[in-house]
C-alpha cells in the first residue's frame, strides 16, 4: 500500500510521454502533408532568401531547447540570459534599420543614423530654391529651365528598356577599355522615391518621382542633371519593398506620356511639362491596385495609349485617345501583373502583346483579344514582371532561324516566335504563335527553368538568351533551352544589349561590361555608378548612360567605337571638317 502512489505516478509518467510522442508524430505528418500542397510550395519558394535566416533562426532556437532540457541551468541563469538576450535586442533596435527589402526578400539593414531618401531629396530640393524663385507656389518642384533640345536624334531612347522595349541599342559599339578610362560622370543628385527609369528624348530625360505626398513626372536637362519642370499629381502608394511610382514615361512625338503607382494617367508637353489630359483607370486605388502597384508603362501606338492596369471585368486592357484622352476602348478579362504592354508585328500583324497574370495575352489595334499563352506565376500572386522578347516576327512554319518570308498571299501561314521568362520556380519559355486562314494558333516549343528572372529581364544575341537567374547571369540557347553557362553575381539587376555586349545594371549599383558570348562568361570592365540597392531600369541614350534608384540619379559619358575612317590626306576639305 505504501508504493501505490509512485506507481500511480509513473503509469501517469508513461502514459503523458506516450501521448506527447502521438502528438508529436501527428504534428510532422501534418506539416509533411501541407507541404505537399501546393499553396505550402508557392509559399517556401516566396520567402527566397528569407529561408536561410528562418533555418537559421529555427535551427537556433531548437538548439538553446535542447540545451536547456540537457544541461537543466538555474532559474537565476536562465534568467540573466534572458535579460541579455533582451538588452541586445533593444540595442540593435536603436542602432539598426530595416530600409527595404532585397530582390531576394531578405531585409536590407543600414544604421539608424544613416541618411534618409525622403530627406535627402527635401533637403537637395530646398538648396535649389534658395537661389531661385518657384515657379508656382504649389509646385514642389524646383524652378524651370529651359531644356536646350527636345528634338528627335538618333540617340533617343524613348520608352522602358528601349525603342522598341525588346533591351538593345544596336546603332552603336562600345570602347571595353574601362580599366584605362573608367566612364566619365556627367552628374549625380538626389531624386524622389520610385523605380521608374528615365526616358530620353534630344537634352531632355524624364522619369517618375515620389516628392513627399506628389507623385511627379519630372524632366530633366540630360547633360546637365539641371531640373526643367515638374508636373505634380496629389496622390502617394506606399509599400514595404519601396514607396513612390515603378512605371516609366514614354515620349511620342512632342508628348510625355506616363502612369503612375495608383493608376492615374497623364499625357504633358515635352518641352514646357504643361498637362494636356489626365485619366485614372481606377474608381478606388486603394481596392483595386496590384499589390506592388502599377508597374506598366503605357505604350503608344498610332494614335492610341495603351495601359493594362487589370482594372475589372472588361478591363485588363484600356487604350486613350493620345490626343484627347478619351477612352478609345477597354478590353480583356485578364488579371493585372507587373510587365508593361509592348506593341510589336507578329506574323506581319500590328498587336499588342501583355504578359499579364493569365500569360501572354496578344490584342488587336481595336482591342479584340487574338490568343493567350497561359503562364501563371506564383498561384494567386500572378508575378510576371519580365518584358516578352521577340525572337522572329515571320517565317516559315516550324523553323526559328529562318530567312523571313515575302509578304505573299494574306491567307499564307505564319509563325512567330516570342520568349516569356518569370522567376519563383516558374523559368522561361519559348512560345510559338501561327497564324493560317484567320486563325491564331499557340504552342510552347520548349520550357525551362535554368532562366528564372523574377525582377529581371531577358536579351537576345545570336540565337541566345541572357539573363539573370534568380541573380546570376546566365546564357540560354534559344533553339532548346539548354543553358550554355551560368556565373556572375550580380543580383536582381537589369541589363540591356549594346552592340555584341551586355551592360549590366547589378542590384548593388554597379554597372557591368560582360562580352555576349555563348561560350563563357567574360568581364570586360565595372564601376559603381550607384551606391545604393537598384532595381530601376536604366537608359543609353547615345553615348549618355542614365542610371537611378530610389535615392540618387547620374549619367556617365561612356566612349564608343567610331566607324573607321579614310586617312585625312585622301579627303577633301569639306570631309577633313566634318570628320573633325
Amino acid at each position: 500500500p505504501g508504493d501505490r502512489g509512485p506507481n500511480r505516478k509513473n503509469v501517469l509518467i508513461r502514459m503523458l510521454f506516450l501521448l506527447g510522442i502521438g502528438l508529436l508524430l501527428s504534428f510532422f505528418i501534418c506539416l509533411f502533408q501541407w507541404l505537399r500542397e501546393e499553396q505550402a510550395k508557392l509559399l517556401f519558394i516566396g520567402l527566397d532568401g528569407m529561408n536561410r535566416y528562418l533555418a537559421f533562426g529555427g535551427s537556433t532556437l531548437l538548439l538553446v531547447l535542447i540545451f536547456c532540457w540537457r544541461v537543466k541551468p538555474r532559474p537565476k541563469t536562465l534568467g540573466v540570459a534572458f535579460t541579455a538576450l533582451l538588452l541586445l535586442g533593444f540595442v540593435a533596435t536603436r542602432m539598426f534599420r530595416i530600409d527595404g527589402y532585397y530582390g531576394n526578400r531578405t531585409p536590407r539593414i543600414t544604421w539608424s543614423w544613416s541618411p534618409n531618401a525622403e530627406l535627402e531629396i527635401k533637403n537637395y530640393l530646398a538648396s535649389k530654391r534658395q537661389a531661385s524663385t518657384p515657379s508656382t507656389p504649389s509646385d514642389p518642384s524646383i524652378p524651370s529651365n529651359q531644356a536646350r533640345s527636345t528634338e528627335s536624334t538618333e540617340g533617343n531612347f524613348c520608352q522602358l528598356m528601349g525603342n522598341d522595349r525588346q533591351g538593345k541599342v544596336d546603332n552603336i559599339s562600345l570602347k571595353t577599355n574601362w580599366q584605362e578610362s573608367v566612364p566619365k560622370q556627367l552628374w549625380r543628385h538626389p531624386v524622389g522615391l520610385g523605380w521608374s527609369s528615365f526616358s530620353v528624348v534630344g537634352n531632355a530625360a524624364v522619369t517618375l518621382e515620389q516628392r513627399g505626398d506628389f507623385e511627379c513626372v519630372v524632366c530633366y536637362d540630360t547633360w546637365t542633371g539641371i531640373e526643367v519642370w515638374c508636373h505634380a499629381e496629389r496622390t502617394r502608394f506606399d509599400h514595404e519593398y519601396g514607396d513612390g511610382p515603378r512605371s516609366t514615361p514614354t515620349i511620342q512625338n512632342g508628348f510625355v506620356f506616363s502612369m503612375g503607382a495608383t493608376g492615374i494617367v497623364t499625357c504633358l508637353d515635352l518641352k514646357s511639362g504643361q498637362l494636356i489630359w489626365k485619366q485614372s483607370v481606377f474608381s478606388d486605388p486603394a481596392s483595386e491596385n496590384l499589390i506592388f502597384g502599377m508597374t506598366g508603362s503605357p505604350v503608344v501606338v498610332n494614335d492610341l495609349v495603351v495601359v493594362t492596369p487589370g482594372a475589372g471585368q472588361g478591363g485588363h486592357a484600356i487604350a486613350f485617345s493620345a490626343a484627347t484622352g478619351v477612352e478609345a476602348w477597354r478590353s480583356g478579362d485578364d488579371e493585372a501583373s507587373y510587365a508593361s504592354p509592348v506593341a510589336i508585328s507578329l506574323c506581319k500583324e500590328l498587336q499588342i502583346l501583355s504578359f499579364n497574370g493569365a500569360g501572354l495575352r496578344s490584342y488587336s489595334l481595336n482591342g479584340k483579344p487574338l490568343w493567350l499563352v497561359p503562364w501563371v506565376t506564383q498561384g494567386e500572386s500572378r508575378v510576371n514582371v519580365a518584358q516578352p522578347i521577340v525572337v522572329s516576327c515571320d517565317e516559315a512554319v516550324g523553323s526559328i532561324d529562318s530567312e523571313p518570308r515575302s509578304i505573299g498571299n494574306p491567307k499564307q501561314s505564319r509563325s512567330a516566335t516570342v520568349l516569356i521568362s518569370s522567376g519563383y520556380d516558374k523559368g522561361t519559355a519559348l512560345v510559338k504563335i501561327t497564324h493560317s486562314e484567320d486563325q491564331w494558333r499557340t504552342e510552347i516549343v520548349w520550357e525551362s527553368k535554368l532562366l528564372k528572372t523574377k525582377l529581371s529581364n531577358i536579351v537576345v544575341h545570336n540565337h541566345f538568351v541572357y539573363g539573370l537567374d534568380n541573380g546570376i547571369l546566365a546564357c540560354v540557347d534559344v533553339k532548346t533551352g539548354q543553358r550554355t553557362w551560368k556565373s556572375g553575381r550580380y543580383g536582381h539587376g537589369k541589363l540591356m544589349l549594346v552592340g555584341e555586349h551586355l551592360l549590366i545594371q547589378a542590384e548593388s549599383g554597379e554597372i557591368i561590361l560582360v562580352a555576349a558570348t555563348s561560350d563563357e562568361h567574360r568581364e570586360l570592365g565595372k564601376f559603381q555608378a550607384l551606391s545604393s540597392k537598384t532595381w530601376n531600369h536604366f537608359a543609353l541614350a547615345g553615348k549618355v548612360l542614365l542610371v537611378r534608384n530610389d535615392r540618387e540619379a547620374a549619367a556617365y559619358q561612356l566612349e564608343i567605337e567610331l566607324p573607321s575612317l579614310p586617312s585625312p590626306t585622301s579627303l577633301t576639305a569639306a570631309q577633313r571638317i566634318v570628320q573633325k
